[in-house]
């Protein structure tokens, strides 16, 4: 019997290393591949991009903001035209590899794409992280993060980024053309953000929310059927984000399905293959812009 005991004991140790030796395998070989990455790393923005350093005040913080602002192909040549805003949190990612050093959107591109072929053009505003992101992307103070200002940062976007976007870029300004998106802490905000300003955000993009960072708050938040009327929500996460995210993206979905949300204003998506990363993001916004431009 001691014998018995001392072999399992023996294969579960041999079993246990051989799980540490591949995950650090795993895990070397993940860094060796974003090094060679970033050996090869380009500007992958568009001609149409531009990036504002540090030019954005925002005045409860008393501190300057970097804005990305895309415009599509044709924005130039057609000096009529207005064109739906989509402000994008998290934004450095939206454009260029070269901006977080990691897997852009390809915001640009897949708008480029719906150029060439005729369909709807929007602007994009990607808002770029605050060094305090947590702070930023939390919405109700709570012990975790108690000098949480979401919501402040939320009436900044809606007030005075809004209307500078507005004032100086041919927008549509009714909330019908105005949506809000965020990957992980900032899809949670992208979902409180279209619930808090009803008036402003018509649409929001919800990739991987991270609605645990205070979740029952954040489902406890209600709209009126009649603010729902005209509202389109895409909700998106990756196969293989496990944990509570897929749980919480579904009830993100849910919540809204059960409020009378038909597919033609609310839509789901499981991105295959995929994890908690900007790549997921990538084919999560590709599927979320033709959906709600239709």
């Amino acid at each position: 019997m001691k014998k018995i005991i001392l072999r399992l004991i023996l294969l579960g140790l041999i079993l246990f290393g051989l799980f540490v030796a591949n995950k650090k395998y795993n895990q070397y070989k993940k860094e060796q591949r974003y090094e060679e990455y970033l050996k090869n790393i380009v500007d992958t923005s568009s001609p149409t991009v531009t990036v504002l350093k540090d030019s954005i005040l925002i005045g409860y913080q008393n501190d300057k903001r970097t804005i990305h602002i895309y415009v599509p192909p044709e924005y130039d040549a057609d000096s009529t035209s207005r064109y739906p805003v989509i402000y994008m949190m998290d934004g450095e990612s939206s454009f260029n590899d070269m901006a977080n050093m990691a897997p852009e959107w390809e915001i640009d591109e897949v708008i480029n794409q719906a150029s060439s072929e005729g369909k709807q053009t929007s602007i994009v505003i990607g808002i770029e992280q605050a060094e305090n992101r947590d702070a930023e992307y939390t919405p109700f103070i709570n012990e975790d993060i108690p000098d949480a200002h979401g919501a402040e940062f939320s009436k900044w976007v809606t007030t005075d980024l809004k209307n500078i976007i507005d004032a100086n870029y041919r927008t549509k300004v009714e909330p019908e053309s105005t949506s809000i998106g965020g990957i992980s802490r900032s899809g949670m905000m992208a979902y409180y953000m279209l619930m808090a300003h009803p008036d402003v955000f018509g649409n929001a993009i919800i990739q991987s929310p991270s609605m645990w960072v205070d979740h029952d708050r954040l489902f406890e938040m209600e709209l009126t059927k009649p603010q729902l009327a005209n509202k389109k929500i895409f909700v998106s996460v990756g196969e293989y984000e496990g944990g509570i995210m897929i749980p919480h993206a579904k009830e993100v979905y849910e919540k809204f399905k059960d409020q009378g949300l038909k597919d033609d204003q609310l839509q789901f998506e499981m991105i295959l293959d995929e994890a908690h990363w900007h790549p997921t993001w990538r084919k999560s916004f590709a599927l979320a812009y033709p959906w709600l431009m239709e």
